[in-house]
């Protein structure tokens, strides 16, 4: 028997549907959620003038129960 799965993807803040999941970090804490174009956007817009004074960091291997993953940014 044929199963089809269809996830919708949610704006974590609205609940209207989501175009992007932004990942980002924050303290050595790394986050996820999924947002419209709009929150992408002002996500963005807010975090502007801190990147630009910021410096970039070279991503670094990490090791999960044996096997090593790098981390990114997820469209759907």
């Amino acid at each position: 028997m044929a199963t089809r799965r269809i996830v919708t993807l949610l704006d974590d803040l609205d609940g209207t549907d989501a175009e992007e999941t932004v990942v980002f970090s924050v303290d050595g804490n790394d986050y996820e959620i999924d947002l419209n174009s709009s929150h992408t956007n002002e996500l963005r817009d807010a975090l502007r003038p801190f990147i630009a004074a910021a410096r970039t960091v070279k991503r670094t291997r990490r090791s999960r129960g044996g096997t090593n993953s790098l981390r990114g940014t997820v469209h759907r």
